[in-house]
């Protein structure tokens, strides 16, 4: 797990830590993000339909999303990508993903049948029941907000489930505003692209795997100041270089 920074500013003899806010990594992040998709927008669709297509026999589903999250580490990395590297994802992270997707629906039913037995309880165990039925929506939307981290992880190599939950959940304690976050620019992202009606199919699932690696990286770099990903420019391009791609800067 990564530590806190460590970074150090030296003013006049006095050492603080430095530390990026959320609003650092949220704004940078989303932009990069909405460039990464419009660079790579052909291999995202491509991605989005095989992910679709190995969706359907469910016990490929997990397998299947590590694999759209490899194509998403390599192009929010700035990676040469290809469509071979959804394959590539889908074999080398099959068992890691398999794991994390079957303790999801696991967990998600047993915890579903919990609230609703608590939340029905009558009597004197009514108010009990309400204070225990609460309490597990809390846990409940902890396990939810863990999935932000948990296939980032998976595509960066961590394999473990013990690992990656630990990593997961405490990514999620030190980062609440930046987990948080990214959450509300998910559910931004999948309401657009299902008012669109083809987004819904043709990218939604890549465009929120990018969007998710591409926060990732920004993150870490709360915790790595000095790496070189910390040192990166920040994208320039504007909403204008969309019509005029060739007065663009190039991205670096």
């Amino acid at each position: 797990m990564p530590h806190r920074p460590t970074t150090e500013q030296t003013d006049g003899g006095n050492r603080s830590p430095s530390r990026l806010r959320t609003a650092d990594i949220l704004g940078p992040a989303f932009r990069r993000f909405l460039w990464n998709c419009y660079d790579h927008l052909g291999l995202l669709i491509v991605a989005n339909l095989l992910w679709l297509v190995l969706l359907v026999p469910i016990v490929t589903a997990p397998a299947a999303t590590a694999g759209l999250f490899e194509i998403a580490r390599r192009i929010a990395n700035r990676e040469e990508v290809s469509v071979r590297d959804f394959f590539l994802g889908f074999r080398r992270d099959l068992l890691p993903a398999s794991r994390v997707g079957g303790l999801t629906l696991l967990s998600g039913f047993l915890l579903w049948v919990a609230i609703d037995f608590y939340s029905h309880l009558g009597g004197w165990a009514s108010l009990p029941g309400m204070f225990l039925a609460a309490a597990l929506v809390w846990i409940a939307t902890f396990f939810l907000l863990m999935h932000i981290h948990l296939h980032p992880l998976i595509a960066t190599g961590d394999r473990g489930l013990k690992t990656l939950l630990r990593k997961a959940g405490l990514l999620v304690l030190d980062n609440v505003g930046y987990t948080v976050g990214i959450a509300v620019q998910a559910l931004m992202v999948a309401v657009i692209c299902t008012l669109t009606g083809a987004g819904l199919v043709l990218i939604l699932g890549s465009c929120l795997a990018v969007l998710l690696s591409t926060g990732h990286r920004e993150l870490l770099k709360r915790y790595f100041p000095d790496s070189p990903e910390a040192q990166e420019a920040e994208e320039t391009r504007r909403w204008r270089d969309v019509l005029r791609p060739w007065d663009a800067p190039k991205p670096h």
